[in-house]
């Protein structure tokens, strides 16, 4: 139990750093979101309440040690502390309600599912900081949130592989009493 949860801290520092440090898989100013597409593997295998948790502190890892920022229409940094949080938080809880209902080894599914979500966190990123900060343009809609969107997607097929092996997909349902009883009246 406390081996599991010191192995998701490290895949969320893992996630973090191929995020922020790496530029390698930078196209142009758009970078994959490593951190969501760790949100939605647990929404899909370990279910809602895990990717909650998992999005939540991989998104203020994300606010707190990014420090803000940068505003590409006024090309200033502004501070946006709890914006990744709440969109990551959000995005992982109804990931994982949806993921009920989907495949999980087909590989068009997940992507489209990481594209959708990606997509939902920009969204609610941008009106986030439009309601509290007033200084969101509809423009980083298109410009920002749809290329991290799609680049994000196709990233994801390569990167649920790495996280297939780095945990192995027992599903939430399968665990406990409940779903012993499940596998029995199979």
């Amino acid at each position: 139990m406390i081996l599991e949860k010191v192995v998701i801290a490290i895949a969320i520092f893992v996630s973090y750093f191929l995020q922020t440090s790496v530029d390698f898989f930078a196209l142009g100013s758009i970078k994959p979101d490593f951190l969501l597409m760790l949100t939605v593997y647990f929404a899909l295998y370990r279910g809602s309440f895990s990717a909650l948790w998992v999005g939540f502190f991989g998104g203020l890892l994300q606010d707190v040690n990014l420090g803000g920022y940068t505003n590409l229409i006024r090309q200033d940094l502004q501070y946006y502390i709890g914006t990744s949080a709440l969109a990551k938080t959000i995005v992982g809880f109804i990931a994982g309600k949806v993921a009920r209902d989907i495949n999980k080894e087909a590989t068009s599914l997940i992507v489209i599912v990481v594209f959708v979500a990606c997509f939902v966190k920009g969204v609610i990123m941008f009106f986030t900081v439009a309601i509290f900060h007033s200084s969101a343009h509809a423009s980083a809609l298109i410009t920002i949130v749809l290329p991290e969107a799609l680049f994000t997607a196709v990233l994801s097929i390569v990167w649920f592989r790495v996280l297939k092996w780095a945990f192995p997909t027992v599903e939430k349902s399968t665990m406990g009493p409940q779903g012993i009883i499940r596998r029995l009246g199979q």
